[in-house]
This record gives structure tokens, C-alpha cells and sequence, in this order.
């Protein structure tokens, strides 16, 4: 996944990205925040993903959210 296909997905899911202020004494750190794929019993859940960068963050809450995408797909 790219910079921008990061951004663009997270867009497209409502997400959101946060970044913690740099700090000489810690390294960067980010955070994706986006809803589960929606289901009845799963409304109103949330994926927490964390990285390094921006990318790591985005990618790692693309990740479960997909499989949890393709979980439904199968039980239906």
C-alpha cells in the first residue's frame, strides 16, 4: 500500500489517523482508528491499529479490517 492509497482508504472507511507529537527521548508513533465492516452484532466496534508511520498504522488496520470483511463474506 501506497502513502496515498493509505489516505484514500482510510477516507473511504471514515477512519482516522493520529500521530503523537515527535520527542527526541521516543520514536514516532501513529494510530489508525476505523469501525468493523458492518454487522449486526458487530455495530459500533472499532479497530485500533498502531505503527511507526502512517503507512505501518493504515496497513496493519487494513489488514483485520479486510479479514474481518472476508469473515462475513463467508458466513453469508
Amino acid at each position: 500500500m501506497t502513502h496515498d492509497q493509505a489516505v484514500a482508504w482510510i477516507h473511504q472507511v471514515n477512519g482516522r489517523l493520529y500521530h503523537t507529537p515527535k520527542k527526541t527521548d521516543r520514536p514516532d508513533s501513529w494510530v489508525a482508528v476505523v469501525r468493523v465492516p458492518a454487522s449486526g452484532a458487530r455495530s459500533g466496534k472499532l479497530i485500533i491499529a498502531l505503527g511507526e508511520s502512517m503507512l505501518e498504522a493504515a496497513d496493519a488496520a487494513e489488514e483485520k479490517w479486510q479479514t474481518l470483511w472476508d469473515d462475513l463474506s463467508t458466513i453469508h
